[in-house]
């Protein structure tokens, strides 16, 4: 008949350190740690150690609190070199309920932001910015070659690269990327300098052109709308003269003029800008119309 072998079980080791060593030191004072400092809670009771200020349980709650022993580091960081903590096996007098502790950590954790609500916040000035023109307010800034001739005069006198003093590792002279690209278009509207003068004097010279025929038409224009309506000015005229006119009552005031008809603008500036404006679109369309496609 065949034995059973039976496995060897290890006895249940004890949850808490069992010692009679005490330390000398005075026993610490429960009721002079804060809420945070000290868990009181039944099975699990810790306090943080002043001198090492680490979390320790707190063993013999039944009979004579202390502190169990540990080290000066904490448990999950082993050192080769380990330090008993002065506190170990050291007293502490649980002069605290249970009920009062958890009211106080129950205060403080509500508290915490209650009072930062209250704090009160700086307030910053927003900022005013102006409306952005739009796209068709716009006016466009043509680069002329002694504007680009100016910029890069001064960014020669500004370039150590330039001036020929910025050298690499190897002490070979760096070329300037910006200086050459500034050259370059300073040369090509040099060269196109020619004809942009002679596309402006085109465009001055339409516009004047279109503001002299502009100006005759108009006037041609005015001069043949009244002559269309002066049968029927005169006419009201001549059925308002006569009316008869009412004696006028005594002390009543004299009866106005009917004022003329005026043959010319009010505003002499505005109706000259106007007239520019529209000779300057009409001269653009015209040669935008005579280039070839």
């Amino acid at each position: 008949m065949a034995t059973t072998t039976v496995e060897p079980k290890a006895r249940k080791r004890r949850r808490k350190t069992r010692t009679k060593n005490v330390s000398h030191l005075p026993p610490l004072v429960a009721s002079e740690f804060t809420a945070g400092q000290i868990d009181l809670t039944p099975g699990k009771e810790h306090v943080f150690c002043p001198a090492c200020e680490n979390w320790t349980p707190i063993t013999g709650v039944l009979s004579t609190p202390v502190l169990v022993p540990h080290h000066t580091t904490p448990y999950h960081d082993p050192t080769a070199t380990p330090r008993r903590c002065s506190n170990t096996n050291r007293q502490i007098t649980l002069d605290t309920a249970i009920d009062t502790w958890r009211a106080d950590l129950a205060e403080r954790t509500q508290a915490s932001p209650t009072v930062a609500s209250r704090r009160p916040t700086k307030v910053l000035p927003k900022p005013k910015t102006t409306a952005a023109p739009a796209a068709s307010q716009l006016t466009p800034v043509l680069l002329s070659a002694e504007q680009v001739r100016k910029m890069f005069r001064q960014h020669q006198e500004q370039c150590l690269a330039c001036m020929g003093e910025a050298r690499d590792r190897k002490g070979q002279t760096l070329p300037c990327r910006d200086g050459e690209r500034l050259a370059v278009t300073f040369l090509r509207l040099l060269r196109q300098e020619p004809k942009r003068q002679a596309v402006r004097e085109l465009f001055a010279r339409e516009r004047r052109r279109f503001d002299r025929e502009y100006a005759g038409a108009a006037q041609a224009k005015r001069q043949s709308e009244w002559a269309a309506v002066l049968p029927a000015v005169q006419d009201a005229d001549t059925r308002r003269a006569d009316v008869p006119v009412p004696p006028a009552r005594p002390g009543a005031p004299a009866q106005a003029e009917v004022p003329s008809v005026p043959m010319e603008p009010e505003d002499i500036e505005a109706y000259d800008r106007r007239q520019a404006e529209l000779g300057k679109q009409y001269a653009r369309r015209k040669i935008l119309a005579a280039l070839p496609a």
